[in-house]
């Protein structure tokens, strides 16, 4: 592993990095204006999921009425945000209708939908990344061109069977392979709460459609921090399950390799904390789905806590005060409400984190990627420097940020056994020491990542502070990131919330409690209603607004 000054040399370079991509996004940062979005004008946009199915299921509300709400907003924000990569609205209006004539019948009792179809008539927006039948299925790549799932993932169609309306696929990074979103076939994503930055990426089409209200719960996925990064930058619920609940199939990119399931994990997202357990139980494998006691209450009298407020690493940035005001704040809430007293810990082994996930991850088989010269074998690849010499003179429709996996493995595959036995071995002690501080009533408290979200490319020099979220994917354990309100500059603020594997109920129930405590999700800037017609353009937009379908 790197010794220490192989770490400043690390270092040095990304901050040489930072001072060429400063400059340069604040620059375009000066020049893009910080536009509000369209208020929230119906009310049926600020239910939780869980809500919006009982009142469908006792026809409080029309399913139709439901999907059409969702439909208008994304129609109203999508122009701003540029989230959606192909829309199915008449399909889901069309499910929508047969829904409401299910429910008039009165063929199924309502403790049976409950039951069987807990989520009837809830609409949900999913990923680009993950099959959902007859719509894109490209990752954010140029080539293939048109590629359609034949067939949905599994666990969309558990999704499905539970009673989802699918409205979409949103976009991602090429291949999933930034922690921004943008690609070069539908362009770059924003942020809800400030158009100028980022949502994050690589959920971060679903990122923005949630922070936006423009949908209740969101399909993702995360490898690396690809769900809960685009959920604090967007002030949502982003959730890595316990390896092996759900499922990992239909989704791009995929590897072969039999660790591939142990990083990787399909993140359910969402604005409310309520709709985490109830979404977890409906999209795991129903053979499986009962170890994790979801239903079962948790005593948060009970909980044991521990949390550190930043990566020991001298590699990585401060955190973000807002960042660790909110992580204090909610240590003395527990106190004072369960007294329950919250453990300042150090790890030592967390100054490795940065190197050993990233190098463990990067052995793995080759997963999809921009090098491979067939969609069929990922393992076969171009030459790399041929493919970043292309890219350099504008011969190649890739964008950069995929490129540089090309390199990196290298490097990773380079490393020596010997070194890389030492970096599983560090893998063993922190999952030893979370396992044995943990157990089964403990939850940890950690950043998300060190800032709040930044101005679009500047990801690139902040790449050293990763360790906060891929720590969780190394270690195996579940962890969500929870929003608890708003910065003094308008940004979200949150941080993540970790528990021992198969223990994601307590998380959910600390979620929960935060989200009651400090408020969760807060709507972004918007222009009043009164003010949206006079606004410059903004009815001209609504109008011209076309999404591919």
């Amino acid at each position: 592993m790197w010794g220490r000054l192989g770490k400043w040399v690390v270092w040095l370079l990304v901050w040489s990095m930072r001072l060429t991509v400063w400059p340069y996004s604040r620059i375009l940062s000066f020049f893009r204006k910080k536009t509000p979005l369209p208020a929230i004008d119906n009310n049926l946009l600020l239910h939780s999921a869980t809500s919006l199915a009982e009142k469908i299921r006792n026809r409080e509300i029309g399913c139709e009425d439901v999907v059409q709400a969702y439909i208008a907003r994304i129609k109203a924000v999508n122009p701003e945000l540029n989230c959606v990569v192909q829309d199915r609205f008449e399909q889901a209006l069309q499910e929508a209708r047969k829904v409401d004539l299910q429910l008039a019948a009165g063929t199924m009792t309502e403790e049976r939908m409950k039951d069987e179809r807990p989520l009837l008539g809830v609409p949900i927006t999913v990923k680009e990344s993950i099959a959902l039948k007859g719509m894109s299925h490209n990752s954010g790549r140029v080539k293939p061109k048109q590629r359609v799932a034949t067939e949905d993932a599994s666990f969309v169609r558990r999704l499905k069977e539970a009673g989802c309306i699918p409205l979409l696929v949103s976009n991602t990074p090429e291949v999933c392979m930034c922690w921004e979103t943008f690609n070069n076939v539908t362009g770059r994503t924003n942020n809800p709460y400030d158009p100028r930055r980022t949502p994050g990426g690589s959920s971060g089409g679903e990122a923005a459609l949630l922070g936006a209200g423009a949908s209740v719960i969101g399909l993702a996925s995360d490898i690396g921090g690809s769900g809960r990064l685009p959920a604090l930058y967007c002030g949502v619920y982003g959730h890595k399950p316990t390896p092996g609940y759900i499922g990992i199939d239909g989704h791009i990119p995929v590897s072969e390799d039999e660790s591939w399931g142990n990083f990787f994990s399909i993140a359910p997202m969402c604005r409310y904390a309520e709709d985490l357990p109830l979404y977890l139980h409906s999209i795991s494998d129903p053979t499986k789905r009962e170890n994790l006691r979801l239903k079962q209450p948790v005593d948060l009298k009970t909980v044991k806590i521990f949390y550190i407020e930043e990566d020991p690493s001298i590699l990585a940035d401060r955190v973000h005060p807002e960042i660790k005001t909110s992580m204090r704040k909610a240590v003395a809430h527990f106190a004072n409400k369960f007294n329950v007293i919250a453990q300042e810990i150090k790890i030592k082994e967390l100054e490795e984190v940065y190197q050993v996930a990233g190098v463990v991850m990067l052995r793995m088989k080759s997963c999809n990627s921009v090098y491979q010269k067939t969609e069929d074998n990922p393992a076969e690849w171009n030459s790399v420097l041929w493919t970043y010499i292309k890219y350099i003179f504008g011969f190649t429709e890739h964008t950069h940020p995929p490129l540089i996996y090309g390199p990196i493995k290298k490097y990773a595959d380079s490393i020596s056994e010997k070194e890389f036995s030492e970096m599983l071995e560090l893998k063993r002690t922190l999952m030893q020491k979370f396992d044995e501080m943990l157990g089964d009533d403990g939850v940890f408290l950690y950043p998300t990542f060190n800032d709040l979200a930044n101005f679009h490319q500047q990801f690139y020099y902040k790449l050293l502070n990763t360790s906060y979220f891929t720590l969780f994917n190394l270690i195996e354990l579940p962890a969500c990131s929870c929003p608890t309100g708003l910065a003094k500059d308008g940004r979200p603020v949150g941080f993540q919330v970790a528990a021992n594997k198969h223990q994601d109920r307590l998380v959910f129930a600390v979620a929960k409690e935060l989200e009651s405590a400090f408020g969760g999700w807060v709507p972004p800037p918007s222009i009043p209603p009164q003010e949206k017609e006079a606004a410059p353009n903004s009815k001209q937009a609504l109008d011209k607004v076309t999404i591919q379908g």
